[in-house]
């Protein structure tokens, strides 16, 4: 199994195993979102939800939030790309202070691209919730 610790490893190993996984994790994250905003925007877009009579300023406004949060997720992919080049520095550490520069980093970095995450999971229940009323009022 890949993200067992084993016996050889040093402190320093698991913590970029640790690391690397988060990296990896956000990285399908991001990649995720970008596919569920082309989504939502196709759905709110769509012929079905002009018909339906659907609120037309809440729809308005997840359109609106759509470009902001496409744009914000986008800025979160561009940082990651210069938060991992970045990382690899720590391969170079020679002394705990260094590494622990970077560990701090890392730790920051998860806080804030974590805090995006569930800011995004927030809009799309917003959204979600919007397309079960519109269907809901056509079944």
């Amino acid at each position: 199994m890949k993200d067992l610790i084993y016996k050889h490893e040093t402190i320093d190993d698991i913590q970029m195993k640790f690391m690397d996984r988060d990296i990896e994790r956000w990285k399908e994250d991001l990649s995720i979102v970008r596919v569920e905003i082309l989504f939502f925007k196709r759905m709110l877009h769509s012929s079905i939800f002009r018909v339906l009579n659907s609120n037309q300023q809440k729809k308005d406004n997840l359109i609106n939030d759509l470009t902001n949060v496409k744009n914000i997720n986008e800025s979160y992919h561009d940082s990651l790309v210069e938060f991992v080049n970045k990382l690899e520095m720590i391969r170079e550490c020679d002394d705990v202070q260094c590494e622990t520069f970077y560990l701090n980093n890392h730790t920051r970095f998860r806080a804030d691209i974590e805090s995006h995450f569930s800011a995004y999971r927030f809009y799309k229940i917003n959204v979600i919730l919007f397309f079960d009323v519109c269907l809901e009022d056509e079944i």
